[in-house]
Parts: structure tokens; sequence; C-alpha cells
């Protein structure tokens, strides 16, 4: 079986262009249509409607690269046993994660991991939710990081819990009164003093921003929203500013470094948290590296808190 022809038709379906894909696949763009064009011919059936822009898949088309997916996933995991059975341990090996957690997270796992697997290269993809889940179901990343979602866990995928994290409040230090704080828990803002108070949150589809909206509700605070922006790096930096408030994951604070002191506080008596989770495809090989890489992990990061 040609492997190289299904990742050359899947790549031309990913970027639905001609010249993305030959730019990805480091082939000049007439070589890859007259490689498209012998296999239509092989196959007698027309797999792209060139007419349109971006490039759309045939209904011939969307079969073939249904199949072809299936066939080099099941090649992956073919070789990954037969990397464990004859110890033989080489590879790769692609994390997903988003592009805040992979500068804090990925500097303090993979050292470890590659003295363990030193011939199993790890590599890392960063994205958004929805990015990196369908990166997964594609093949393009064998396991994604990430906190499990409120939305579910999508169809064909596992999950696995590496440790809690909580989210906590993040402002200057000294903005918050002293009647701000739980009489009770002096390290738990009082819900109700943050009524009216202006945030830096993240985008609404952010799983993040959805954990603050559904605090915000349950609580009947309506905050006054200065900004959204992409990173909680960036939410966490501007509320250490004294430009107002941020709710962040923990891991957040420990990436950052504001220049003026910061106050954190929990959200409550009992904290808001979420689990993080490793994530892989149900018919998916998890080997010794993929075990060692989960357990790394959940070693490194299961006692991190707040206090």
């Amino acid at each position: 079986m040609d492997f190289r022809q299904l990742k050359y038709m899947l790549t031309l379906a990913e970027y639905q262009n001609m010249t993305h894909a030959a730019e990805a696949l480091y082939i000049s763009q007439s070589a890859l249509s007259h490689y498209v064009k012998n296999v239509e011919e092989e196959l007698g059936v027309q797999l792209f409607n060139r007419t349109t822009t971006p490039m759309t898949l045939t209904y011939a088309g969307k079969c073939y690269m249904e199949s072809a997916r299936r066939i080099l996933l099941e090649d992956e995991r073919l070789q990954k046993e037969l990397r464990d059975i004859t110890q033989h341990m080489t590879g790769k090996l692609t994390i997903g994660t988003s592009r805040d957690r992979a500068s804090y997270m990925m500097p303090r796992i993979l050292p470890l991991f590659s003295e363990r697997y030193p011939g199993i290269v790890p590599d890392v993809f960063t994205g958004s939710d929805q990015k990196l889940m369908d990166a997964l179901h594609s093949g393009q990343v064998d396991l994604v990081l990430l906190p499990e979602s409120r939305r579910g866990i999508p169809q064909g995928v596992c999950s696995e819990k590496l440790f809690r994290e909580e989210l906590v409040l993040a402002t200057k230090a000294g903005v918050l009164p002293g009647s701000a704080r739980d009489a009770a828990h002096p390290h738990t803002v009082v819900p109700g003093a943050l009524k009216n108070k202006p945030f830096y949150l993240l985008f609404p589809e952010h799983e993040s921003r959805m954990v603050c909206d559904a605090y915000f509700k349950r609580h009947r605070i309506k905050p006054e929203i200065r900004m959204e922006l992409a990173s909680t790096v960036s939410c966490y930096c501007m509320a250490a500013a004294g430009l107002g408030f941020a709710i962040v994951p923990y891991f957040t604070t420990r990436l950052a470094n504001p220049s003026a002191p910061t106050e954190l506080l929990s959200l409550g008596p009992t904290p808001e948290t979420w689990d993080v989770c490793i994530f892989y495809r149900k018919d998916s090989y998890l080997g010794a590296p993929e075990l060692e890489l989960i357990r790394i992990a959940r070693e490194l990061f299961s006692n991190e808190r707040l206090v």
C-alpha cells in the first residue's frame, strides 16, 4: 500500500489549496497536481472538485479520506505495538496543548521524558481546544493535554485525569480591602465584593471563560468587562498591573512574572476547580512511552495548589 499517496491526498484535503498543500509537503505545485491526477485516473473517480475556491471534496473524495485516515491510524498503532514488543524505542510522540500550558508544563515534562526515552522525539502542537481535538481525530497528535470541557468528551475520545487545578482571582496587592475577604478563610474572596468590578477575561469560546461566566451567574455578579483577550497570561498581567481583576488557572500565576506584587485568592470556601486531563483516541495504542509521559505529568503537577 502506498502510504505516501494517502498522506498527499489527506494534506490536500486539509489545506484545500494546491499551492499551500505542496508547500506543506515540500514538493512543487505541478508535481502534486500531477500526482493527484494520476491517483484519480488509477481509481477511476474524481476526489477533488477543482471548480470551487477553496477546493472541496467530492462524495467519493470524502469516502476516500475517511478510509485513508483509518488506514494511517491503524498503521501508526501497529508501529507502536511493534516498538513495545521489540523494545526498539524510537519514533515520534506529539503532544497537543494550549500555548500557555506548553510554555509552563512542557519544559518540565519533556526533559524527564527524554531522559527515560532518548530515542523517542517529542513534539508539541499548540492551538485552540477545537483545533487540538480536530488534530487528535485526524492523527496529527497522539495525546492532548487540556482541562476537561463542560461540553463533554468528543465521540471516539478517552481521557485520563492528571490532576485537579484551581482557578484563582488575581489582582494587584492592596487593591482589595479586608472586608472583601472571607473572615473564616482569609485567602478567599467574598463573591459579592466582585460586583461591578473591572475584569480582564478570555474570549467567550475559551473553556476558562465559560467557567468564569458560570461563576458570575451563580453569584449574581455583573462584572465590568474591560477587555477580552486570547491568553490567560495577558489577563493575569493586566490584573497584576492594577488595572482590574482576572480569574485564571493557577499554573498561569506560576508562568507569568509581573513587575508589581500580586494577590491571589480562592473564589470561595469551596475552590473553583477543573480536572486537567490527557485525551487520546479510543482506537489508539498507549505504549510504554505514552504511559510514562502521563505518569510524569501527573507526578509533577498533582501537588500544585494555591494554599
